[in-house]
C-alpha cells in the first residue's frame, strides 16, 4: 500500500506499537457497546411489566406481549446488514463509525425516556418500534469500530476487554431496579416506572459525550455523513484510510435492497463465513431458548420464588463478566489460537450442559439444590463467554479489509434471527410436552445440548479465522 493510495486525512489518534493493544482506547471504544447491553437488558426487564399494565386482562395478552418483545430482533434481522454496509462506505469528518454511534445512541436514549409515559397500546408499540430502529443504527458500528483501530494479532485481547465492558452494562441494568426498590416509597407509581428509563438514558447521553470527545476516528470526508459507492479501508497499524479497489457498477449500490444483495453474495461465496454464521446461529438458538424460559423453568420446575430465580441470573451473568478477559487471552495465546480456543470452550460446554441435563435437573424437580445449580451454571457461563469473546476476532479475521461493518451486520442478522426463532421453537416444544405439567421443563437442557453439538460439528468446517489463516479470507 503506497502513500498515494491513502485519503488526504491525517489520523487524529496515535497508532499503537506493532502487535500491542491500547487498553485505555479499547475501553473508550467499548462504551457504545456498554450502552447497547445496558439499554437492552433494562428494556427486557421492565417493558414486559409495562405491557402487563397496558394490556390488562386482554385474552391474547401473552401473544401480543411476545410479539412486541420480539420486534427488536425482527427489526435487527431486517436492517442490520444495511447499516453495517453503510458504515463501511461512510465519508465523514468524524470517521466511519462515530456518526452512527452518535445518531443511534442519542436517538435511542430520547425514545427510551418516552416509553414508560405512553400507556396507549398503539402509541407504545410505535415508540418501542422507533427505539428498536434507533438501536439498530449503531449496534454493528459499536462492534466494528474496535477492529478498525486494533491490530489483528491482539483481536482476542481487545474483544475480551470489549465484552467485559459491555457485559458490565448488562449487569448494571439489573442493579438499577434494586436501587429503585430502596427509594420506591418516595416516588409516585408513574415516576417509579419512569425513573429507571431516565437513569439509563442519562448514562447513554453521558457515555456518548465521553466517547465522542475521546475517540477520534480518522476522518474519511469533509461532511458529517456522506455515503459513497466504494468501501473504505483503515490500516490498523497507521490509522490511515484508503478507498477499497473493489466497487460495483450497479447504480443501486448503497440502497437498502443492494445491501441485502451484497450480504447474500458474501454468505453464498464465502463458505468459511457461512459455516461460522451457522455455528453462531445454533449457539445463540440454544442460549436464547434458555434466556427466554429460564425464569419460568426456575420458578415452576425448581419451585422457588422469583427473587431466588433472580439470584440464579446473577450467578450466571457474574462469572461471564469476571471471566471475559481470561477466556479471551486463551484465544490470544499463539499455541492455542482463536479456533482451538472455541473448540475447547464448546467441548467444555457440551460436558457441563450434559451434566446439567442428565444429573442435576432430573434430581432437582421441586427439590432445588441452590449450591449445585449455581456451581453448574457458573461452569456453563464461563465457556459460553469464551465462545462469545473469541467469535468476534474470528469474524473480524474472516472479513476482508473494508467490509468489517457489513460482515458484523450479517453476524447480527443471524444472531438476532436465532433470538427471534428460539422462543417460538422451544415454546412449541414445551407445548408438545404440556401434558407433563411443570415437569415438561426437563426437556430444556437436552434441547440446548443438541443445538450446541450441532454448532460444534459445523464449526469444524470453518477453515479461516486465525491470524495464520488469511489465505482463507475472501478477497
Amino acid at each position: 500500500m503506497t502513500e498515494e493510495n491513502y485519503l488526504p486525512y491525517e489520523p487524529r489518534m496515535t497508532p499503537t506499537a506493532p502487535d500491542s493493544l491500547n487498553v485505555r482506547r479499547t475501553i473508550l471504544i467499548s462504551l457504545s457497546f456498554f450502552t447497547v447491553l445496558l439499554a437492552w437488558s433494562f428494556f427486557n426487564f421492565k417493558v414486559p411489566l409495562l405491557l402487563d399494565d397496558v394490556l390488562g386482562s386482554f385474552s391474547l395478552k401473552d401473544i401480543v406481549k411476545g410479539a412486541i418483545m420480539a420486534m427488536d430482533n425482527i427489526i435487527a434481522v431486517i436492517v442490520q446488514p444495511y447499516f453495517g454496509n453503510m458504515s463501511d462506505r461512510t465519508r465523514s469528518k468524524l470517521g466511519r463509525r462515530m456518526p452512527y454511534i452518535i445518531i443511534g445512541t442519542t436517538s435511542s436514549a430520547v425514545f427510551f425516556i418516552f416509553i414508560p409515559w405512553i400507556r396507549i397500546l398503539a402509541g407504545l408499540i410505535l415508540i418501542i418500534f422507533l427505539f428498536d430502529l434507533a438501536m439498530s443504527i449503531y449496534r454493528s458500528a459499536s462492534i466494528a469500530i474496535l477492529p478498525d483501530y486494533t491490530q489483528e494479532k491482539v483481536y482476542s485481547k481487545g474483544s475480551a476487554i470489549q465484552q467485559f465492558i459491555a457485559n458490565m452494562g448488562g449487569l448494571f441494568a439489573f442493579i438499577i431496579p434494586i436501587f429503585l426498590g430502596l427509594v420506591e416509597s418516595s416516588l409516585s407509581p408513574e415516576w417509579f416506572d419512569a425513573m429507571g428509563f431516565i437513569i439509563v438514558a442519562a448514562i447513554m447521553f453521558l457515555l456518548i459525550i465521553i466517547q465522542a470527545l475521546k475517540v477520534k476516528e480518522t476522518p474519511t470526508g469533509d461532511k458529517f455523513l456522506q455515503i459513497t459507492k466504494k468501501k473504505l479501508e483503515i490500516d490498523a497499524s497507521t490509522f490511515k484510510v484508503r478507498e477499497s479497489e473493489e466497487t460495483r457498477e450497479s447504480p443501486a449500490k448503497g440502497t437498502f435492497l443492494s445491501s441485502y444483495s451484497d450480504s447474500i453474495q458474501i454468505v453464498k461465496n464465502h463458505r468459511d463465513f457461512y459455516y461460522f454464521l451457522m455455528t453462531v446461529f445454533f449457539m445463540y438458538l440454544a442460549f436464547a431458548s434458555v434466556e427466554a424460559f429460564f425464569s419460568s423453568f426456575a420458578v415452576y420446575y425448581f419451585n422457588i420464588s422469583e427473587g431466588q430465580a433472580g439470584t440464579l441470573f446473577i450467578a450466571y451473568s457474574g462469572p461471564m463478566i469476571l471471566s471475559a478477559y481470561f477466556v479471551g487471552m486463551l484465544g490470544q495465546n499463539k499455541k492455542v489460537g482463536r479456533k482451538k480456543a472455541v473448540k475447547i470452550f464448546l467441548t467444555w460446554l457440551i460436558i457441563t450442559v450434559l451434566i446439567m441435563a442428565v444429573f442435576v435437573v432430573p434430581t432437582t424437580y421441586h427439590n432445588h439444590n441452590a449450591l449445585l445449580t449455581i456451581l453448574v451454571l457458573t461452569l456453563i457461563a464461563i465457556p459460553w463467554m469464551g465462545f462469545i469473546v473469541n467469535s468476534f476476532p474470528i469474524l473480524w479475521s474472516l472479513a476482508p479489509k473494508g467490509k468489517t461493518g457489513i460482515y458484523t451486520g450479517i453476524y447480527y442478522t443471524f444472531n438476532q434471527a436465532a433470538y427471534s426463532f428460539a422462543p417460538i421453537i422451544f415454546g412449541g416444544i414445551l407445548s408438545i410436552f404440556n401434558f407433563m405439567g411443570d415437569y415438561r421443563y426437563i426437556v430444556m437442557f437436552p434441547f440446548i445440548l443438541a443445538l450446541i453439538i450441532i454448532a460444534y460439528l459445523i464449526f469444524f468446517r470453518v477453515k479461516g479465522g486465525d491470524t495464520t489463516d488469511k489465505e482463507n479470507v475472501l478477497k
